[in-house]
């Protein structure tokens, strides 16, 4: 067994209960000495510390315990129950913590996503609200040990000074380690429910309280003016293990008598299934075949074994013939077709900018496409779940909301959440497709252990994870603006259609005909508006099912991605922006600044333009061509505002129009996030989310038939690689008296609006689509 996992018959169980939802926190008086930690009592049986109390049970997010402990050599242990999916939170987190409690980073550890070990954190996405819950906690608890400290050294609070966890006033200290046993009043005031299956759930995709626990309250919070660790580029706590192999991941996990599966999926996305292929018991002897409706795995407790047998079952398996997808080929028009009613979110006023338009001395019309992408993590989805003979189940994975599919695992098993264990490890990227609990192996590891009465292991592989997981879904928008005799934009209407973007449902319990959460297909308007000059604007966002929700597995299942719905709808308003700049003959950033009295962004804006060399002019370049064998260059940009965060995008590409070749040669990117927390990890955020928007940019399309998903490999589901990886520089500014911005997303939506910009200004002709492949770039040049 891997060190440090213990398996599920070794998990004890403790009396501890909790209320959902939960508005009132619960008082805990106490700080007592258990286990060598600082923390309030929890309700466990006696004897039991709260490091062996790995319950099924939720804990209870009012006790600081839950969230906090001090230790007597001063090291601290934190809970969150967020998880790390790359953006640096455990780096976020760490810093946070430090700064409020006056310690260094390095002294504190994090325990993430157990939900038998963390409060309900919520989703892991959108970080900053995850960090302002353990700073608070941080906050309360550093007041609480001022006043320990002020009673134990006989002197008033406001005469102590605190370095390095060590309190100190008029020559005598003390630690926080020493306060142990000291009593004190303290709670940690929370409002908030733990997540839950829940169909009438405003959220859209069949789960409820999926942002967890808050805590709330104003406990005073060191000024900016006195931070020491945020602001500082604390390195990344993970990276040492990864570089070394000590970390664990969840392909790490072996349990007593556990089984390998590996998945024989339907034929299409709709075949349900007519008979199983035989299984050669000779030749695979400690194999076996469960199936579940639609849900077909071979099992061994060897594990090349389940793969040769799952193979040979494969082969000779039968399935229903289904033909109910339209083809990526004819994907806009099966939209268009869709019988659209009211959208589903609207803002704006319809009667004054229909006027505005209808008025308009000059206005420019554009519809823009986008495909359906890939999460397409370099790994597979891989998950080892223990469904125990007491009732109990355990599961590990890499998810990203592990209270959300600890809701969705009970649902899909009929049992009470209570008996759900969820335990976080570790794994290759998801980008988002897990944000609402999962879409990956653990439903399929769930119910074939429960079949079997065995732990069982099931990794995908790339064709199947490529063919199978959900999808960020295609949109088709179409936008139009009016212009004044001076070019400037006076009036704006977008309307952007998509396929549901929210569908949580575990597949293996699709396939298996089980208890799923039953998504409401929508949309959402995702743009922040960042042209407040422009005095009349409507936008509409409209949502349809799932692509082929009638098939067996729910046809292409919708999944949000990173900078879910902005980074498409950013696509088009940006694209139409640049649009509207060549019409008025206007430089592309004055035209921005022009439209805009955001003096943050007009400053990133500026900064950004002169690291990249920006040259003022209009687009088209005067020498842009769209035929000839020799290259032409371009450069264009692009901006999104989002979550307190400004962000521009300033690509240099070389296209060459016989070939239908697009490279990007360099690549700016600036942020105003306000006051930045780690400016190194930033920088990785900021670097890789260019990486992923130039790949959807120039490369990235899920490809299907009438049948099933046809790009299942990396020949046909192509990514960007790193000799296409242009130069990236980088520009930050931080604003200290401007709060906290998200600076984990956003940056992949940038690639896109500012590659098709690029390519406008190097061959005059817009590309209102992506991706600009070879194929569809040479079409467009010819038309």
């Amino acid at each position: 067994m891997t060190p440090g996992i213990k398996a599920s018959s070794e998990l004890p169980v403790a009396s501890v209960t909790i209320l959902t939802p939960l508005t009132a926190p619960i008082t805990r008086r106490g700080f007592v000495k258990m286990g060598g930690a600082l923390f309030v009592s929890l309700s466990i049986p006696a004897g039991l510390s709260l490091h062996a109390a790995e319950s099924p049970t939720s804990l209870d997010p009012s006790v600081l315990a839950s969230w906090l402990e001090i230790h007597s050599d001063n090291t601290i242990l934190a809970r969150t129950g967020r998880t790390e999916t790359g953006t640096g939170m455990s780096a976020y987190y760490a810093q946070a913590i430090a700064e409020e409690l006056c310690v260094r980073p390095e002294t504190i550890s994090l325990v993430l996503g157990d939900t038998d070990k963390t409060p309900d954190g919520g989703y892991s996405a959108g970080f900053l609200y995850g960090m302002a819950n353990v700073r608070k906690v941080a906050a309360y608890t550093h007041q609480a040990l001022l006043a320990l400290a002020a009673t134990q050294l006989g002197v008033p609070v406001s005469k102590l000074t605190v370095a390095d966890a060590i309190v100190s006033a008029g020559g005598k200290s003390i630690s926080y380690g020493q306060l142990q046993g000291q009593q004190l009043d303290l709670k940690i005031p929370v409002t908030g429910m733990r997540a839950k299956v829940d169909p009438s759930s405003p959220e859209g995709n069949g789960l409820a309280g999926l942002d967890g626990f808050s805590v709330t309250g104003d406990p005073p919070t060191k000024p900016v003016s006195q931070y020491k660790v945020i602001g500082t580029s604390y390195p990344m706590p993970g990276i040492p293990d990864k570089v070394t192999g000590k970390a664990q991941w969840t392909c790490d996990v072996t349990l007593p008598g556990m089984l390998h599966a590996r998945m024989v999926r339907p034929a299409t996305l709709g075949s349900t299934l007519i008979s199983v292929g035989a299984l050669d018991k000779k030749q695979f002897p400690t194999a076996q075949v469960v199936t579940k409706g639609n849900l077909v795995a071979v099992l061994s407790p060897n594990e090349w074994e389940a793969i040769g047998a799952a193979n040979s079952v494969a082969a000779t398996t039968k399935w229903t013939e289904w033909a109910g997808l339209p083809g990526s080929d004819n994907l806009t028009k099966a939209i268009r077709d869709y019988k659209w009613g009211a959208p589903s979110q609207s803002k704006g006023n319809p009667a004054e900018v229909n006027a505005a338009l209808q008025g308009a001395r000059k206005t420019i019309s554009a519809t823009y496409e986008l495909p359906y992408v890939r999460h397409a993590p370099i790994g597979p989805f891989l998950a080892v779940a223990d469904v125990r003979s007491d009732g109990i189940v355990v599961v590990w994975t890499h998810s990203a909301q592990s209270q959300g599919l600890r809701a969705q695992i009970a649902n899909t098993l009929s049992i009470s959440t209570d008996k759900v264990v969820v335990r976080w490890l570790d794994h290759s990227g998801q980008y988002g497709r897990t944000t609402f609990g999962g879409d990956g192996a653990e439903a399929d590891a769930v119910i074939l252990s429960q079949l079997t009465g065995k732990p069982v292991r099931v990794q995908w592989t790339l064709q199947e994870d490529l063919a199978w997981s959900s999808v960020s879904p295609a949109y088709v928008l179409d936008l139009k603006a009016a212009l004044d005799p001076n070019g400037h934009v006076i009036a704006f209407h977008s309307a952007s259609y998509t396929p549901d973007q929210s569908d949580a449902r575990l597949l293996g319990a699709v396939l298996a005909g089980m208890p799923c959460c039953l998504p409401r297909p929508g949309s959402w308007i995702a743009t922040e508006w960042p042209y407040d000059k422009i005095p009349t604007r409507l936008e509409e966002a409209y949502g349809m099912p799932n692509l082929a929700a009638e098939s067996a597995s729910g046809g292409l299942r919708g999944n949000i991605m990173r900078t879910p719905g902005q980074r498409q709808q950013n696509f088009a308003l940006e694209g139409l922006m640049n649009e509207a700049a060549a019409s008025a003959g206007a430089d592309p950033i004055q035209f921005r600044i022009n439209h805009t009295t955001d003096q943050r962004l007009i400053d990133i804006l500026n900064a950004t333009a002169k690291a990249a060399g920006w040259e003022p002019r209009p687009s088209p370049h005067p020498r842009a061509r769209k035929t000839g064998s020799d290259a032409v260059t371009g450069r264009g940009l692009c901006i999104v505002v989002r979550a307190n965060a400004y962000w521009v995008g300033i690509a240099e590409i070389a296209v060459t129009p016989s070939t239908g070749a697009v490279q990007v040669t360099k690549f700016a990117i600036g942020v105003d996030c306000g006051k930045i927390i780690n400016p190194r990890q930033l920088d990785r955020c900021m670097k890789s989310g260019v990486v992923m928007g130039l790949s959807e940019a120039l490369k990235e399309e899920v490809t299907f038939d009438k049948s099933k998903v046809t790009s299942t490999n990396w020949s046909t589901y192509k990514i960007l690689t790193m000799q296409e990886t242009p130069e990236i520089k980088v520009v930050q500014i931080s604003c200290d008296d401007k709060g906290f911005g998200g600076g984990s997303e956003a940056a992949n939506a940038l690639g896109p609006p500012a590659v098709a910009a690029a390519f406008f200004d190097a061959t005059g002709v817009h590309a209102r689509r992506i991706p600009l492949t070879p194929a569809y770039v040479t079409t467009l040049l010819k038309a």
